[in-house]
This record gives structure tokens, C-alpha cells and sequence, in this order.
């Protein structure tokens, strides 16, 4: 082999081996461009409120549905942003740099930490922004707003009405019951009361269940008793349980309650009243417009009256009084009457009938809290009509009449002679008699 042909061949080995060398090798792996959001979270768009874009928590995806912020706690390595938006940019196992909030329609995100955790009282959440700052979680919102924290999902949460929802820890409040005009307050996601519970009352301010008020009229059994085997003839029965002779200016029988409540505060009462009474007359107040101009005999009559005085001063007639203390301002200047039969004021006639007529109607009056209430039965000569119904005849026989409470609350109980099974109420001596009486139960009480 000559010279030239080895150097030929030289060359052409060279050029294998290269060509060898080159063809094994890809080439070098290829860096993600920054801008592009990873897999595992992607970042919500500009301009929609908490619609799209879930974002990573701890390698899991959590989806916003209630138009809320969300805080992001790291372990996902993210580059990106959303567009027309703050871009967030994100290193694996590192929290989520000054917290990215979603903005608004049409406008531009900023970055936004929130110190989370506190609720304002009232129902309003304090948020407090330091931008820059990594989200501390479970930040609170404002107007039904969710918080989340540790990669927990709430729902977004219902705002009760009339107040504000506030939600701590991703918690959603079940909301609970606005009282009337007031507002809800929420804090940690337990519902508060918003204060006392309360409506509308017939006096025009708020509810109190009259056994906190009015205990003693929870249910009332009112009787002007026959006392003694005095017999004073007709359909009458001797009420001095003390002598058969009557004292000058005759006999007051009372009953004093105590006023319960707040001391101070003004109540409005509401009760029910029926019952059989004998008649009296009164003037100078006012009786109820629902009251028939004539007595019922067989039916009820309206016999309320408010303020004034008893007619005749000297009249025979037993009067049924309320006397309240102290004094409340009423035009009443806080005296009741029970039995004002007739606004015809005569002697005799409607206003002293040798009978006793059935009752049934509703009142109103006013009292204080911690000041008390005097029903009183005054009798000028010790002696009271029977319940013996509207014959005025004293020889006639006496039929005593009964009286229907049905639906009244609350009913008499069993012992009380009011009661269904033991009317008409009895006075037994060496005779039975059957006295006047009334059941009286507060219906409702406000305070003004």
C-alpha cells in the first residue's frame, strides 16, 4: 500500500468516528418559560368574581364558589398569573407571597394580605390589608364573604336577614333568626341572638311573657264571697266575714299583686276577663265603644270602664276596682272598674239591679315595673247579689248560670272553683250560696 491510499484511508476513519460521535446525544432538557401556571393550580381570570380558577393548597385543588378571596398555602411550585391581574408567582413549598386576591370585575387585582380571624361585633368583619405579607388563613370577610383556610372549602355561606355573615375558618354559618329591625351578629360562625326576642305588642313596643310581668294574673280567680250563716234575705248572701253588723261606710275586700319586670319600666297588660257580676254605674271615664247600649240578660256584656268614679257615692251596688301604683300617666290616672252596666246614670234602674248578669271582653290598662296592683270589692251595706241570673225578683228561685271560659289561656286548673267540673262556684255554710265571681288572665303584656 502505497503512501496515498493510506492517507485516504486515515481520513475516512476520521470521519466515522465523528459522525459516530455526534449521532448518540439529544439535546439538553428544556426550561419552563416563566409565566405559564402549573398543572396543579391555575390562576383565577381578571374580572369574574370567584367564578373560575381554583387555586393549589397543598397539591389539591379547591374551588371557590361563593365570590370569595383565597388564600393560598404553599406546596405547589407555580410561575404565572392571571391576566390583566397581579401576577403571582410561586416557589414549591413556599406560601403564597402577599396573598393574591381576585379582583373585581373590570378591575386590576392588587396584592393583598388579610389578618384574618377577627369579627367585628354587629356583624361586620374588620379586615385588615398589609400588603406584601403572607395570608395568615381563616381571614374573615364581610356580606357573606368566605374564608378559607388549610385547603378547606366552604360554601360560600347564606347572610341572614337584616344583618351581616361573617365566617371564620372556612366555617359556614347556618345563619339564624334576625329579630325584628335588628341585625344578625355572627362571629366564628356560631349564630348569636342578636338580643332579646321580641315583636310587635298591642301596646307598640316589645313582647314579654306577662308571667315575668303580671305572675298573679297568669290566670286570676276573682270572687266577691258570701261569708257566714248570716242570711240577709232574697237573692242575697252576707259578704263581713267579721260581724253580721256592717261598719259605717261598709266594707273593702282586697287583693294586692306585685308588679314583676324591670323596676321603673312602663308595661302595657292585656287581659281577658268573664264571669258573673252583679251591676253598678260610673262617670267621669270612659267605657269600651264594643260594649251594647242595653244589658244582655242571657248573653255577655262589656262592662270595662276606665278612670272616673263610682256613681252615687252611697249607692248599695258592690263596685269592682283595679287601683295601679304607682302612677303610670294615663288619662285613667290608673283606676278600672269591672261592672259599669249602664252609662244611663239614675238611681235604681240599670244601675242597681236585684240581679247578677253574665261578662266577657278584653282590656288594657298600664302599670310599672316593681309597683303593684289592688283589686278591690267595696260593699256599703255586707251584702252582694247572688249569682241567681237576671230575674230581678228577690222571691224567684235562684238559678245560678255558669260561664264559658273556652278558649281562654290558661284554663282554670282542676281544684279551682272556676273550673268546668265544679261551676258555678259555691259558699257553703248551713245554706249554699253562690257568689259573684270572675276568672281574669293576662293575655299578652308590652313594654312601652
Amino acid at each position: 500500500m502505497n503512501r496515498s491510499t493510506l492517507n485516504i484511508l486515515c481520513v475516512a476513519s476520521f470521519a466515522l468516528v465523528a459522525a459516530s460521535c455526534s449521532s448518540g446525544g439529544g439535546s439538553p432538557g428544556t426550561t419552563p418559560v416563566a409565566g405559564q401556571s402549573s398543572p396543579a393550580g391555575n390562576t383565577s381570570v381578571a374580572g369574574t368574581s370567584g367564578a373560575g380558577g381554583a387555586t393549589s393548597v397543598g397539591g389539591a385543588t379547591v374551588q371557590d364558589t361563593g365570590g370569595s378571596t383565597v388564600a393560598q398555602t404553599g406546596g405547589s411550585t407555580e410561575t404565572g398569573g392571571s391576566p390583566g391581574g397581579t401576577i403571582a408567582i410561586e416557589t414549591g413549598g413556599v406560601a403564597d407571597t402577599g396573598g393574591v386576591t381576585t379582583p373585581a370585575a373590570g378591575t386590576s387585582a392588587s396584592s393583598t394580605a388579610k389578618t384574618g380571624g377577627t369579627t367585628s361585633p354587629g356583624g361586620t368583619t374588620s379586615a385588615t390589608t398589609a400588603g406584601g405579607t403572607t395570608s395568615s388563613g381563616g381571614a374573615t370577610t364581610a356580606g357573606g364573604t368566605t374564608a378559607k383556610t388549610g385547603g378547606a372549602t366552604s360554601s360560600g355561606g347564606a347572610t341572614t336577614a337584616g344583618g351581616t355573615t361573617a365566617k371564620t375558618g372556612g366555617a359556614t354559618s347556618s345563619g339564624g333568626a334576625t329579630t325584628a329591625g335588628g341585625t344578625t351578629a355572627k362571629t366564628g360562625g356560631a349564630t348569636s341572638s342578636g338580643g332579646v326576642t321580641s315583636s310587635t305588642g298591642a301596646g307598640g313596643g316589645m313582647s314579654v311573657n306577662p308571667a315575668d310581668v303580671v305572675p298573679d294574673l297568669v290566670g286570676f280567680y276573682w270572687e266577691d264571697s258570701c261569708q257566714g250563716n248570716f242570711n240577709p234575705g232574697g237573692h242575697n248572701c252576707w259578704t263581713d266575714s267579721q260581724s253580721t253588723t256592717c261598719p259605717s261606710g261598709g266594707i273593702d275586700m282586697d287583693k294586692t299583686f306585685t308588679v314583676k319586670g324591670t323596676a321603673g319600666q312602663l308595661y302595657t297588660v292585656n287581659i281577658e276577663v268573664r264571669g258573673v257580676v252583679g251591676t253598678r254605674c260610673y262617670q267621669g271615664g270612659t267605657r269600651p265603644s264594643t260594649d251594647s247600649a242595653t244589658i244582655q240578660d242571657s248573653g255577655y256584656n262589656a262592662w270595662w270602664y276606665a278612670g272616673g268614679t263610682p256613681y252615687n257615692a252611697t249607692s248599695l251596688w258592690n263596685t269592682y276596682e283595679l287601683h295601679v301604683s304607682p302612677s303610670t300617666g294615663d288619662p285613667s290616672k290608673d283606676v278600672y272598674y269591672f261592672n259599669s252596666a249602664s252609662s244611663t246614670l239614675t238611681g235604681g234602674g240599670d244601675c242597681e239591679r236585684e240581679a247578677s248578669y253574665l261578662v266577657k271582653y278584653t282590656a288594657s290598662f298600664k302599670v310599672m315595673g316593681g309597683g303593684s296592683l289592688l283589686f278591690r270589692v267595696h260593699d256599703n251595706n255586707c251584702k252582694a247579689q247572688q249569682n241567681c241570673g237576671p230575674n230581678t225578683d228577690p222571691n224567684s228561685s235562684c238559678a245560678a248560670r255558669t260561664v264559658d271560659l273556652s278558649g281562654m289561656t290558661p284554663q282554670p286548673p282542676a281544684t279551682s272553683p272556676a273550673s268546668p267540673a265544679k261551676q258555678p262556684p259555691t259558699n257553703t255554710f248551713t245554706k249554699t250560696y253562690y257568689p259573684q265571681w270572675m276568672w281574669i288572665t293576662a293575655t299578652s303584656v308590652t313594654s312601652s
